[in-house]
């Protein structure tokens, strides 16, 4: 049961990064829009996914994993991965979307500082908490 569950829940986690790789895409406030209405269904069906695989994750394997000081670390590390990216990337995507302009050339630019800089910092997390879950110091 733990396998699949894994395998579901690591779908889900890299399906969410494939923002990383559409915000270069985005030209004009109309494509940001397009993009925000086929995204948010998907971004909402991806979090519950997250969340109930997680927590069956954790129900599987055991509960005295919480207990343990990396297990917490790489929970924080993961929250702050996604939280970076709710705010950082698709909270400036809504507000390019409900921006006047119609190209809005410096916001795009910003916005894909933030997707890099986002992005780098979650490969970053991502492999400190991978080092965490394989050493389990």
């Amino acid at each position: 049961m733990l396998v699949p569950l894994i395998v579901v829940h690591v779908t889900a986690v890299l399906s969410k990064f494939s923002l990383f790789f559409a915000i270069p895409r985005l030209k004009s406030v109309e494509a940001v829009k397009s993009f925000l209405a086929k995204y948010r269904p998907f971004e909402r069906t991806a979090d519950w996914i997250l969340w109930i695989t997680g927590a069956f994750l954790i129900y599987f394997s055991s509960w005295q994993l919480l207990r343990q000081t990396w297990m917490i670390v790489s929970l924080a590390l993961y929250l702050l991965v996604f939280i970076s990216i709710r705010f950082a990337l698709t909270g400036y995507l809504r507000k390019i979307a409900d921006s006047k302009k119609l190209y809005a050339h410096d916001e795009l630019k910003r916005l894909r500082t933030n997707n890099w800089c986002v992005s780098i910092i979650a490969v970053v997390l991502l492999g400190i908490i991978a080092y965490l879950m394989m050493v389990k110091p």
